[in-house]
């Protein structure tokens, strides 16, 4: 993850913990009246916690505004000195036309990635779109996708029928997840690139039907190769893994055997609920 990336999370956090104290500080001076009542003392320790974590990210910013300060001394130093080399390697006589031509093929480079930026925005766009129609329950929810390209950053704007922006804030936990599993989606078939992905407590905020989406449309086309830890029974039940199971080339068990040693145990694909009930649940 980039520094960038890093700090743009930071700050998100930030802003989403500061929300929640809001809050929370308007329900308990809503509440003032009744000093005792267990749940004005829930909320006053929730607030505690949060301006704790407020604090924090205060510190965490801080430093990053000290790196950001560092870099951009380095910056302005390295300048300088491409100033001064520059100055030193002025371009001869006899080299002006190669000049020239290597002007016009760095403007020709610079257009082709203009258009090519501005296709792949689009294709993202229709990616994220047919991902969210796929999964989601609720069609026509969102209706447009904007991706939004600024510099180095790229801000993905949801939009409904009256072409409104829809705050991702809004969004259900269910609804959310959805939304970044359709973005996976759509930066793995943009990126021409089947690296493998990983997959740790998958479905775990989906409802039934969500869910049964992601199993049919999500995980059999994401990768070539993906590779998915869930707890059974839990969070991926019994008929969702036979809907996946045609797609399932092996399958694995984290055995714990004592409290200081777990191992792998590999079992075949149509044996695996069998074995995982019989040593867990004791079914036959």
């Amino acid at each position: 993850m980039s520094f960038r990336e890093s700090f743009k999370r930071i700050n998100g956090d930030f802003n989403q913990t500061k929300n929640e104290l809001n809050g929370i500080r308007r329900r308990i001076k809503d509440a003032e009246a009744n000093q005792e009542d267990p749940i004005i003392a829930e909320y006053r320790k929730s607030k505690e916690e949060l301006d704790k974590e407020i604090i924090r990210i205060d510190e965490t910013i801080d430093s990053l505004n000290r790196e950001i300060g560092e870099f951009t001394n380095e910056k302005t130093q390295k300048g300088k000195l491409i100033e001064t080399l520059s100055r030193k390697l002025k371009v001869s006589e006899n080299n002006l036309e190669k000049d020239a031509v290597i002007t016009r093929n760095i403007q020709n480079l610079k257009d082709f990635i203009t258009k090519f930026k501005a296709k792949k925005k689009e294709s993202l766009e229709e990616q994220i779109l047919s991902g969210l129609n796929t999964l989601l329950h609720k069609k026509g929810f969102i209706k447009k996708v904007e991706v939004e390209i600024i510099g180095e950053d790229i801000d993905i704007v949801l939009k409904n029928a009256r072409g409104e922006e829809i705050k991702k804030e809004s969004l259900s936990k269910g609804e959310q997840q959805m939304y970044a599993t359709a973005l996976l989606r759509g930066l793995v078939e943009e990126s021409d690139i089947q690296f493998p992905v990983f997959i740790d407590s998958p479905m775990q905020k989906f409802d039934e039907q969500h869910a049964e989406n992601i199993v049919k449309y999500f995980y059999p086309n994401i990768s070539e190769q993906v590779v998915i830890f869930p707890l059974i029974n839990k969070e991926l039940t019994e008929r969702e893994f036979n809907i996946l199971s045609k797609h399932i080339a092996q399958t694995y068990l984290i055995h714990n055997v004592h409290e200081d040693k777990s191992e792998f145990i590999t079992i075949e694909p149509d044996k695996f609920l069998k074995t995982y009930n019989r040593m867990y649940n004791n079914a036959d």
